[in-house]
């Protein structure tokens, strides 16, 4: 695996959770300590942008969304 591959499924990852957070913010607000973000519905006590399960979902979109790519892009590139 070429180091290339990594550094472009990196940045698509990146760019995925941005735009996911972006939307989440567009969505509910950017305002801290509001009771409303993409965990309002699961976790009442922390229900901000900057909560930590909040933080947790970004997270694992990241980590989905960079799987997705490495293997998407190392597939393209062939052996």
């Amino acid at each position: 695996m070429k180091f290339d591959t990594i550094i472009r499924s990196f940045l698509i990852a990146i760019l995925v959770s941005f735009i996911a957070l972006i939307i989440e913010g567009a969505y509910y607000g950017l305002h801290l300590g509001n009771t409303y973000a993409l965990t309002a519905g699961f976790v009442n006590n922390y229900s901000d942008l900057t909560s930590p399960v909040n933080i947790i979902f970004l997270a694992i979109i990241f980590v989905l969304t960079f799987v997705i790519a490495l293997s998407k892009i190392s597939k393209k590139e062939g052996p």
